[in-house]
């Protein structure tokens, strides 16, 4: 309970009704405390016409942000519907967490609350004539941000949910995984070992789910407590089910350990996340293009444009493995996640959709390429028996002789890398 509040805590901010919320909290503090600050002002001030004109202008505020947020809201769910059409479903999270769209749409209702409370603070009594012109002065520095905050959503607007807007958004999510993880290669844990055979194992004590989150700190401090040693053999993004054991433990303390606080370290939810895995970000960029690739959309491009971002990100995966932080928890053992699996994900399904395409396979064989070349004691091995497998795919459907020494060529030349 206690990492899934923590995680509900961290993705709060994230939430469209939570920033709105603060927003319209403000607004309406703003609009109340008119009449607290007017007695503070220390001479009278003659602004009669400013005073009497507030209510206009917040009927005309009030009056134009509900139509405005009626049209961000639709243009909103349109652009996450066409991007469950065009891309895949699972670029919807990343899109509901965008800071620009959020904050304009909380602006604007905040926008509304403000003049619905400041309206009926005049149509009460409750401002005296102070308080109306501090009403005044807060209504104008409203409708200066309001001016901004449109201007910036008009431009959110002619790339929001646009395919090359959701290839961005994915790459920078996974860039931001996989940084991580070279830069903790085993969950800023020890490296894995071979587990003893009269390890305990613990699984799960609720129904199947994937491991979204796992708090290392927290099974430290359990293992330290308990006298044991903590094997992790899962690692987020990973399938659990009661069978399959997340950690193994042993030690003095193994065989009497409460096995409670090593489950309660690893939340297991209904969907993966971008958070802590890299791979799943893969899998969404490799999505996109085998929608793209597929007889209805007909779209190598798209493809091309994906590849490309894959190939940024497992540039950042490179970079900061070059440089991995020490291992902070010495009672845990880390998994591992193979860079074989990392290609599969993402190279080796474009191959598969893409495998008639030459100008994809082309591609696919200078990515490989660039990653071989540049990080050869990181990527070579990997990248070759990428290239041979997708290689094998093209040879199958791609028949014109001069296409095909081509492709051998290339992949000639990546797995020339690894030896």
């Amino acid at each position: 309970m206690i990492l899934a509040l923590k995680k509900y805590m961290a993705r709060l901010p994230e939430k469209i009704w939570f920033r709105a919320m603060l927003f319209s909290l403000g607004a309406i503090a703003a609009a109340a405390a008119a009449e607290w600050v007017g007695p503070l002002i220390p001479y009278e001030a003659d602004l009669e016409i400013a005073s009497g004109s507030v209510g206009d202008i917040l009927t005309i505020l009030a009056s134009s942000m509900l139509a405005v947020i009626a049209f961000s809201v639709s243009i909103m769910v349109s652009a996450y519907g066409s991007a469950t059409s065009t891309a895949t479903p699972r670029t919807i999270a990343l899109m509901l967490a965008d800071d620009r769209s959020q904050n304009a749409l909380s602006t604007f209702l905040g926008t509304f609350l403000f003049s619905i409370v400041g309206i009926i603070g005049l149509s009460a009594g409750y401002y005296d004539d102070k308080g109306r012109i501090i009403l005044f002065f807060a209504t104008i520095a409203v409708i200066v941000i309001i001016s901004g905050t449109l201007i910036n959503w008009i431009q959110q607007l002619s790339t929001f949910g646009r395919m090359n807007d959701l290839i961005d958004r994915v790459e920078q999510a996974t860039s931001k995984a996989l940084r991580w993880h070279g830069q903790h290669p085993y969950l800023h844990a020890q490296p894995p070992v071979d587990i003893p055979k009269d390890a305990l194992p613990v699984s799960c004590d609720i129904v199947s789910g994937v491991v979204t989150s796992i708090d290392l700190s927290q099974l430290q401090e359990a293992a330290e407590q308990q006298d044991v040693t903590v094997y992790l053999t899962i690692h987020p993004g990973k399938l659990i089910y009661p069978a399959r054991p997340l950690l193994y433990l042993s030690g003095a303390g193994a065989e009497e350990a409460d096995l409670q606080p090593f489950r309660d370290s690893i939340l297991v939810e209904h969907d993966r996340s971008f958070d802590q895995d890299p791979r799943f970000g893969l899998v969404v960029l490799s999505e996109i293009a085998s929608r793209a690739l597929s007889p209805a959309v007909n779209d190598p491009g798209t493809a091309i444009s994906v590849l490309d971002s894959g190939l940024r990100c497992f540039e950042v995966l490179a970079a900061a493995s070059a440089e991995p932080e020490k291992a902070k928890y010495a009672n845990v053992h880390g998994p591992v996640i193979e860079m074989d699996d990392l290609f599969t994900d993402f190279f080796i399904k474009i191959a598969r959709d893409g495998a008639g395409l030459v100008e994809v396979q082309q591609r696919i064989q200078l990515c490989l390429l660039a990653l071989a070349q540049s990080w050869p004691d990181l990527f070579a091995a990997a990248a070759a028996q990428a290239s041979r497998d997708a290689l094998a795919r093209a040879l199958d459907t791609i028949v014109h002789e001069a296409d095909v020494e081509d492709l051998k060529a290339r992949s000639q030349k990546v797995t020339g890398c690894c030896a």
